[in-house]
C-alpha cells in the first residue's frame, strides 16, 4: 500500500497527465518542503515500477509527469490503492483508543505477523507516542492472561504467552467483549441455529486453526463459524450435500486434515457424526483465499473489480432501504471472503441446501426480496443460476449488517412518573445506567403531562404506574422505579421489537413505493389505442406495420418508413427476441416527438424471421427525441413477463386493454410479495 504522502502524489500527477509539475508545485499542494516531495516522488516510482504499470519521468527545470504502460493495470493497482486509502481514512479519523487497539491486536493475534510502531502509527494516520500510549495499554489488557508483548529491534512487537492463554484472550476479546459493537452478526445466529453451540464451535476452530498455523482473518472465522452452525442444523433437519469435492481438493493438505480435526472434535462435543462432504466444505473455507484466486482465474473480473460491483449493489440497497451499508465493513469483508468458494460450488455446479431458506424467506421476506435483486445483477453473478439457499447464505450477513444498522439508533423514550420529580430521577438514572446506548430519554414527565405531549417522534413509553385505559398509539412498558431484572428483560425486548417493526416498515414502504412507481408508469406508457389483440399466425412484418401505423396515426405525420429502417437497423445489430413467446423490437434512434410503446398480443404466435413461431406478445417501445423516456424502466416491466411464466400466459391471453393492464398490474404486486 502506498504511504498518505505517495498517494497524494499519485492523484496530482494522474489529474495532471500528458503535464509536467515542479516539486515546488507539489510541495505547495501537499504543504510540505521540496525535500519531502523529492523523497516521496522516489519511494512513488520504485513502487509504480514494481508493479510494471508506470514510471515517472523527470525533466530538467519542467518537473515530474506520469507514463502509463499498461492502463489495465494502471487502473487495477489505482483502484486497489483507492479502496486501502478508503479505509485508511477510516481508520485515521477514529480518534476512539479502543478501535485503534482492535486494529493492533488483530494485526498480533490473526495476522501473527510482528509489527513496528512507525508502521502503525503510519497506516493509523497518528504519531508515534499515541502508538505507544496504546501498547501500554494492550499491555495490561493482556496481563490478566499472562500474555506479554516484547519487541527487538529486528523482530519489531510480538506477543509471548501459552497457546492455551493466547486462545483464551482471543476468544474473550474478539468474540464476546466486541460482540455487540463489532460482530452483532452472533446474536442474530444464534437466534437463526437456535440450540447450536455456537461459542463452542468458535472456541474449536480457533483452537485448531491456530495449532495447525493456518493465518485466518477473523471475516473468514466467522463465516467459517456459521457454516458449521448451519452444517449441524442440516444434519438434524436430514439435509445432505449432494456433490463430493474429491477431484478440486488436495487431501493432503493442512487445511484438509485440520478441517477432519474440527469436524471429529464437534462430533464428539455434540454426539453428531458429520458426512465425508462436511470436512471438504470446511476445507474450501479454510482455503477460501487459495480456491478463490483459483476461482477468479476462470472469471473476467478481479477482485477489485468484484469489490466494486459490491459496493455498487449496497448503495443500490441504502437506497431504498435508507441503510448504510457501503460503510459496513464487517457486512463488506465478510461478503469477500463468502463469495470465494461460492464461486468455487457456482462453477462446478455443486449445490448445497440451507436449513433456513424457509426460515429467512419468511421471517426477513423483504429484505431477501431487496437483496436478491440487487446483488444478482452483480456482473460476476449473472451467468450463474443462483439457487434460494445460496441466496439465504448471503441474505444472512446482510439481516446482521440491517441488524447493526438499526442497533446505533437510539430509541427514543418518554417517562412518566408519579409526580415527575423525585421518582421521576431515581428512574432516569437507573435507565440510563442500563440502557444508555440504547434510548434516549427525551422527556421526564407526570401522569397529569400525558395529554398535552406530541408522541409523534417518540418511539416507547415507560411508566412506573398503571396508565389505566389511556390509549397513546405507542407502546407503553409498566415498569417499578428501582428497575428490576424482570423490568429491564421487558425494555430489551421491547427494544428488540422495536427494531424489528423498524426494519420491516423501512423495507415494506420502500417496496410499496417501488410498486406505485411501477404502475404509474404503466398506465403513462401504455394506451388503449396502440393495443391490439391478433387473430391467426401472422409474420413479423405483419404486425410490425400494425404497430408501426398505429403510433404513426396518433404522432399525426409520415414516419413509417424512417421507422421501419430504424428497426430493421438495430436488429441487424442483435436480435430483438428476448425469449420463445416476447420480441421488443425497437429503433435505434428516436423517431417520434412523444414516447408511446404499442403492444400485440397474438395467441396463435407471431412467425418471426422463419426461426420463431411462437412469439405471443410483441412491444414496440418508441422513445422520444428529448430522450424524456424512461426506457430501461419499461424494459424492467418487461422482465417481469419474462421472469413469470403464468404472467406470460395470462397477458397472451387478453382480448382487451383493460383485462391487459389489470393483469399485468396484479403480476406487479405479485413479483414484490
Amino acid at each position: 500500500m502506498l504511504s498518505k504522502r505517495e498517494f497524494q502524489i499519485l492523484k496530482l500527477l494522474v489529474e495532471q497527465i500528458g503535464h509536467y509539475l515542479t516539486s515546488q508545485d507539489i510541495a505547495l499542494s501537499l504543504e510540505v518542503s521540496g525535500r519531502t516531495v523529492r523523497k516521496y516522488l522516489h519511494l512513488l516510482e520504485d513502487t509504480l515500477k514494481k508493479e510494471q504499470v508506470a514510471e515517472i519521468k523527470a525533466k530538467q527545470g519542467s518537473g515530474y509527469k506520469i507514463i502509463i504502460r499498461d492502463k489495465k493495470k494502471f487502473s487495477n493497482f489505482c483502484l486497489r490503492e483507492i479502496e486501502q486509502e478508503a479505509k485508511a481514512q477510516v481508520l485515521g479519523n477514529v480518534s476512539i483508543a479502543n478501535d485503534r487497539q482492535y486494529y493492533i491486536l488483530n494485526r498480533l493475534f490473526f495476522e501473527q505477523s510482528n509489527i513496528y510502531v512507525d508502521d502503525i502509527a503510519e497506516e493509523l494516520f497518528v504519531s508515534r507516542s499515541t502508538i505507544s500510549n496504546e501498547l501500554a495499554e494492550i499491555k495490561r489488557l493482556l496481563s490478566p492472561y499472562d500474555i506479554e508483548l516484547q519487541s527487538k529491534n529486528n523482530q519489531g512487537i510480538y506477543i509471548v504467552g501459552q497457546e492455551k492463554n493466547i486462545r483464551h484472550f482471543i476468544m474473550s476479546f474478539f468474540f464476546m467483549d466486541r460482540l455487540q459493537d463489532n460482530m452483532f452478526a452472533f446474536s442474530i445466529y444464534s437466534n437463526l441455529l437456535q440450540g447450536i453451540n455456537i461459542e463452542g464451535i468458535v472456541m474449536i476452530v480457533l483452537d485448531e486453526c491456530r495449532k495447525s498455523g493456518l493465518k485466518l482473518s477473523d471475516f473468514i472465522v466467522y463465516n467459517l463459524v456459521l457454516h458449521i452452525g448451519l452444517a449441524i442444523k442440516r444434519i438434524h433437519d436430514g439435509f445432505e450435500i449432494d456433490v463430493s469435492l474429491e477431484s478440486y481438493l488436495d487431501f493432503n493438505s493442512i487445511e484438509y486434515k485440520t478441517a477432519l480435526k474440527i469436524i471429529s472434535r464437534i462430533e464428539e462435543s455434540d454426539q453428531i457424526h458429520f458426512p465425508k462432504q462436511e470436512a471438504e466444505f470446511i476445507t474450501m473455507h479454510l482455503k477460501s483465499r487459495v480456491t478463490g484466486r483459483s476461482a477468479l482465474h476462470k472469471e473476467y473480473f478481479d477482485e477489485v473489480e468484484i469489490r466494486e460491483q459490491l459496493l455498487r449493489s449496497l448503495v443500490e440497497i441504502d437506497q431504498i432501504g435508507a441503510f448504510d451499508l457501503t460503510k459496513d465493513e464487517i457486512l463488506i469483508e465478510g461478503l469477500m471472503v463468502h463469495f470465494l468458494p461460492l464461486l468455487t460450488r457456482l462453477q462446478n455446479q455443486i449445490k448445497i441446501e440451507n436449513p433456513l431458506t424457509s426460515e429467512i424467506k419468511s421471517q426477513y421476506a423483504d429484505l431477501f426480496t431487496l437483496t436478491v435483486k440487487q446483488l444478482s445483477q452483480m456482473p460476476i453473478f449473472t451467468k450463474y443460476e443462483i439457487t434460494d439457499s445460496e441466496w439465504a447464505y448471503i441474505v444472512i450477513h446482510v439481516i446482521a449488517a440491517v441488524e447493526r444498522f438499526y442497533n446505533h439508533r437510539k430509541a427514543r423514550v418518554i417517562v412518566i412518573c408519579t409526580t415527575g420529580l423525585g421518582s421521576a430521577q431515581l428512574i432516569r438514572n437507573r435507565l440510563e445506567r442500563e440502557f444508555g446506548s440504547k434510548i434516549s430519554i427525551e422527556k421526564v414527565i407526570s401522569y397529569y403531562e400525558v395529554a398535552n405531549q406530541d408522541l409523534s417522534k417518540i418511539d416507547l413509553i415507560i411508566s412506573s404506574i398503571n396508565l389505566g385505559n389511556i390509549t397513546l398509539n405507542r407502546p407503553i412498558l409498566e415498569v417499578s422505579v428501582f428497575l428490576n431484572k424482570e423490568d429491564i428483560q421487558k425494555i430489551n425486548q421491547a427494544l428488540a421489537d422495536l427494531k424489528i417493526m423498524e426494519q420491516k416498515t423501512a423495507i415494506t414502504n420502500v417496496i410499496q413505493e417501488d410498486i406505485s412507481e411501477k404502475i404509474v408508469l404503466l398506465k403513462k406508457c401504455f394506451k388503449p389505442e396502440l393495443f391490439y389483440c391478433l387473430t391467426g399466425k401472422p409474420d413479423k412484418e405483419q404486425v410490425l406495420s400494425k404497430l408501426v401505423h398505429g403510433i404513426e396515426s396518433i404522432e399525426n405525420r409520415s414516419i413509417a418508413e424512417i421507422f421501419f429502417k430504424q428497426i430493421k437497423l438495430r436488429e441487424s445489430y442483435s436480435s430483438v427476441v428476448f425469449s420463445n413467446y416476447l420480441a421488443v423490437p425497437h429503433p435505434i434512434e428516436a423517431v417520434t416527438n412523444k414516447a408511446y410503446v404499442a403492444v400485440a398480443v397474438v395467441p396463435e404466435g407471431v412467425i418471426w424471421d422463419g426461426k420463431y413461431d411462437g412469439i405471443q406478445l410483441v412491444f414496440l417501445l418508441s422513445p422520444d427525441k428529448l430522450q424524456q423516456f424512461e426506457i430501461e424502466k419499461v424494459s424492467q416491466l418487461l422482465i417481469l413477463i419474462m421472469e413469470d411464466d403464468q404472467l406470460r400466459k395470462q397477458l397472451s391471453q387478453c382480448e382487451s386493454f383493460e383485462s391487459f393492464i389489470d393483469t399485468f398490474i396484479r403480476g406487479i404486486e405479485k413479483s414484490n410479495n
